[in-house]
């Protein structure tokens, strides 16, 4: 399998550049008291500057490969050596973006590099205004603060440009349950680098029958063991198991590394009926694992998910709105994760239930009330591949329905009637992640080039 996308690192080289002059002098760009102002003493503080920005870094997100810090000191001509270049230059085809410290680098701009300037005054601003007047990419950031907000927006960028997604079709466009779906995957690729690889649904079956009995029934046995309640046939819970599992093998050869599924057209073929299984678990388990999984062929959606689970770093439930006052809506499916309050943080309780009046299908039941985090962000793209739909709001319950599409969660939003209007751009399966990340999601806007229409 391709490896996860959230696993990939920003590759950074800081430069700190430093002007000093060959002998003492004052003028109208330059004051201050001789003693300060020798070669010696103006080289004694470019070594501080330089010890300073080093030690400054170790506070930099992890989610950065910080490369060794270049000294790029240089004189009153404003030209720098050419073996400081030298060192810029190394591992340069690696490199996500220049960060350049204390003064700005005269010509860095020759590289045509994403540029993030480490500096609270003029010289950053006026840096970042010239390069993005040649149509050089920069940023500015004040403070260690504004360098790790700036850095989460680049590096969510490139893990969706790092994501290629397994996409089991039926071939139909649009598809029948989803007919507001991006239906040109170009777009996605073309705007953000991710890449869709559409096979038939069918293709997973080979797959799914060379997983044995003793491959699945450890993972099955670690789901049922730790359900609270199970209404689910476990002898064909053991087939959503497989499911995953096939899909899984899939994705491995075929480099990929996030996964969505025909639905409607799966059901239909009756495949899901003969063999006693539903994707639902293998969406939620692929998702608490950081890998995007979607229902339907949702390219809205999955986009989105790509999107927000990087931003918040935690999975995502996705569901269908229906608008229940002016003031909440309600959406359900039945593919909640377990750890959405976060990867690294404990699972949340669930019992396992049927999705099928026959005991087959086992799907995930999450009391999201539960969770440490009542607030929610709601967000879908549109067919355009170009804006995302944002929402917010609060759960305040939760129900479970012994068969079909369930959980449902009730969300109290300030106007959801506003919300639901707003949909009408947008289609309907929305993207769920706990915790308020509009601010955040409109700084990665910003940085991928999409625009945010909100009700907030």
């Amino acid at each position: 399998m391709k490896e996860k996308a959230m696993n990939c690192k920003l590759v950074v080289r800081p430069i700190v550049g430093c002007l000093t002059h060959s002998h003492f002098w004052e003028g109208p760009c330059r004051a201050g008291y001789a003693k300060d102002m020798t070669p010696e003493a103006e080289a004694a503080a470019a070594d501080r500057a330089f010890r300073e920005a080093v030690d400054m870094l170790r506070g930099a997100t992890p989610e950065i490969e910080m490369l060794p810090a270049v000294d790029a000191r240089y004189d009153e001509t404003f030209v720098v050596p050419r073996e400081v270049y030298a060192q810029i230059e190394e591992r340069i085809g690696e490199v996500d973006f220049f960060l350049c410290m204390n003064w700005r680098i005269p010509k860095l701009e020759r590289y045509r590099k994403t540029v993030v300037i480490l500096q609270n005054g003029n010289e950053g601003i006026d840096f970042a205004a010239y390069c993005r007047s040649i149509g050089v990419e920069a940023h500015v950031c004040m403070d260690l603060r504004d360098l790790n907000d700036i850095a989460h927006a680049l590096w969510v960028r490139k893990v969706v440009a790092n994501t290629r997604a397994l996409v089991l079709t039926h071939g139909s466009m649009p598809t029948f349950g989803l007919q507001s779906l991006i239906r040109d995957p170009e777009l996605i690729r073309s705007r953000y680098g991710m890449e869709i690889v559409k096979l038939p649904f069918r293709d997973i079956f080979p797959y799914m029958d060379r997983v044995s009995d003793e491959e699945a029934c450890p993972i099955a046995e670690r789901i049922l063991g730790a359900s609270l309640e199970t209404k689910v046939n476990k002898e064909w819970f053991l087939n959503d198991v497989k499911y995953y599992l096939a899909a899984r093998k899939m994705m491995d050869a075929y480099d990929c590394n996030a996964f969505t599924t025909a639905c409607h057209e799966l059901c239909t073929s009756e495949i899901p009926q003969n063999r006693k299984f539903t994707p639902c678990t293998c969406h939620s388990l692929m998702k608490d694992e950081g890998y995007p999984s979607g229902c339907e062929e949702d390219l809205n959606a999955l986009l989105a998910m790509t999107v927000m689970q990087a931003a918040a770093m935690r999975p995502a439930f996705m569901g269908n709105p229906n608008l229940e006052t002016d003031e909440m809506i309600r959406l359900h499916h039945a593919v909640p994760a377990l750890r959405m309050n976060g990867y690294d943080r404990k699972p949340l309780r669930y019992k396992l239930w049927a999705f099928t009046g026959q005991g087959f299908g086992g799907k995930l039941q999450v009391d999201f009330t539960e969770n440490e985090e009542k607030y929610v962000t709601l967000g879908r793209f549109n067919p355009q591949a170009d804006t995302l739909s944002l929402g917010r709001g609060e759960v305040i319950k939760s129900e479970f329905e012994e068969v079909y599409c369930s959980p449902y969660y009730y969300i109290k939003m300030r106007d959801a009637r506003a919300f639901m209007h707003q949909l009408a751009g947008f289609g309907h399966h929305q993207v769920l992640v706990f915790g308020d990340w509009s601010a955040v999601l409109e700084r990665i806007a910003g940085v991928m080039g999409f625009k945010i229409e909100a009700q907030l």
